[in-house]
């Protein structure tokens, strides 16, 4: 037995199927964008954190002349913190690098899924369309079978 759809029941049915592939990209779009968002409060958060130490490490510094210490002594410490100091630098450095590669990635990403999401959908409406097309032709068929056997 064959079964009769109506036209109201088929737009219905591409809508929901329209907007469940829209959905999906939408969706894709979102985890992204937050992906985006997460990297970028961690790389503001390690930024404060490495300017924290810095600071910590440069009022050390700055109180070293103040503490009687013998020369070279002195000195060492100040070579030491200045040390320090220059491997905070180094690893904020390292990882602002890091962080604007993963977040150059990320918007790579997003920017290459675009025309493959715009392509998907270009797909479904085409789907759809032809899906249509082959169900009003059986409804065509079917009522012209149903006029035959009228007549």
């Amino acid at each position: 037995m064959t079964k009769f759809y109506s036209r109201p029941m088929i737009v219905v049915l591409s809508a929901c199927l329209f907007f469940a592939a829209r959905s999906a990209g939408a969706q894709q779009n979102y985890r992204l964008q937050q992906n985006l968002d997460q990297l970028q409060q961690q790389q503001q958060i390690d930024q404060l954190q490495r300017e924290q130490e810095k600071n910590q490490l440069q009022q050390q510094l700055d109180e070293i002349p103040r503490q009687p210490v013998e020369g070279m002594q002195r000195q060492q410490q100040l070579n030491d913190l200045q040390q320090q100091t220059d491997q905070l630098q180094l690893e904020q450095q390292q990882n602002q690098f890091r962080q604007q590669h993963q977040l150059d990635q990320l918007r790579e990403q997003e920017q290459l899924n675009q025309p493959q999401r715009q392509q998907q959908l270009d797909q479904f409406r085409t789907d759809q369309q032809l899906q249509q097309l082959q169900q009003q032709q059986q409804i065509d068929q079917l009522q012209e079978q149903q006029q035959k056997l009228r007549e």
